[in-house]
């Protein structure tokens, strides 16, 4: 039968266990919303949030997603240049140079797509305190939350019980399950709403079948939490692998954070990492050129896969 926009209640319940243990707040159930994957809540909650005219910020290198999902819905963006010099961070100041009247929403990404960058806490609370300031909604995407490299980790954003927050986390990530097409967003009820009649009107709902998948790998004996840190475990051992190769081959980079990627140039002048992506396939080896996530014509991504095939590539 058709199901519940927001989700099977048996899944809500379960994702509001999971993160009341997380966090020193307690979230009702009101404030989640089961999604076909991470993406979709993100274009949700830019198009049922934001109206044509209105800006968002959004901090590169960047997910490219951010950036079409604010364009389809006549959405102006803001970019925030980060450099390697910088250590891929954002200042405060860049943060407040964006921001003019039609200014709505910031887009946070931490661990980061391409770079691995987290955020210092001090950092977090000084965007926090900026979007307060500025009545700015605060998109998080969080779905390498699990993915760290080494401890301390980010502060989470729902954390900071700012009510114009929504978080994206995904089972892509945490249990390894891209291909299912679950994930969830995390905001205050009257924003949920919105983001869950657009839901409703566009797929009636998620695949009920799939929600009972997920609620198994949360809540069954023989996975749980310890799949999560398995599978972390795994991509971090990964991780740590692709750092020493490109430390070896002479790739410069930082060091990422978390995630599960390396954003890295060679040290040639004018090098086109496009064309070099391109050359590659034709060895069959791919890698994302560092342009679709920002001005980075000279980066790519380089995705910590198994072992042997990452070191074969």
């Amino acid at each position: 039968k058709y199901g519940p926009a927001k989700g099977i209640p048996k899944l809500r319940k379960a994702l509001y266990d999971y993160l009341g243990g997380l966090f020193d707040k307690v979230i009702p159930e009101e404030n989640i919303m089961v999604c076909p994957g991470a993406r979709f809540a993100v274009y949700l909650a830019i198009t049922t949030l934001l109206n044509p005219g209105d800006e968002i910020i959004v901090i590169e290198p960047a997910w490219p997603a951010y950036k079409d999902c604010a364009l389809n819905a006549g959405v102006k963006v803001r970019t925030i240049k980060t450099t390697l010099e910088t250590k891929w961070e954002p200042s405060i100041e860049q943060i407040n140079n964006a921001i003019n009247e039609n200014t709505k929403m910031i887009v946070l990404n931490y661990p980061n797509n391409p770079t691995g960058k987290i955020l210092s806490d001090e950092l977090l609370a000084s965007i926090i305190q900026t979007a307060k300031e500025h009545d700015l909604y605060v998109l998080s995407d969080e779905i390498y939350e699990d993915y760290y490299v080494s401890e301390p980790f980010q502060k989470e954003i729902l954390a900071y019980r700012y009510e114009k927050s929504i978080v994206t986390k995904s089972f892509s990530k945490s249990h390894a399950m891209t291909g299912y097409r679950i994930g969830y967003a995390v905001a205050e009820p009257s924003i949920i709403e919105k983001m869950s009649k657009l839901q409703a009107l566009s797929l009636t709902n998620v695949s009920e079948p799939i929600q009972y998948v997920a609620l198994k790998a949360l809540t069954g004996t023989d996975t749980g939490s310890s799949y999560v840190v398995d599978n972390a475990d795994l991509v971090r051992s990964r991780l740590e692998v692709l750092i020493k190769i490109a430390k070896d081959i002479g790739l410069e980079f930082i060091e990422p954070d978390g995630a599960m990627y390396l954003f890295a140039r060679t040290k040639h002048k004018d090098f086109d990492a496009t064309k070099f992506s391109e050359k590659l396939l034709e060895h069959g080896v791919a890698i994302a050129p560092g342009e679709g996530f920002g001005d980075y014509k000279e980066f790519f991504r380089i995705t910590a896969i198994d072992e042997t095939k990452l070191k074969e590539g």
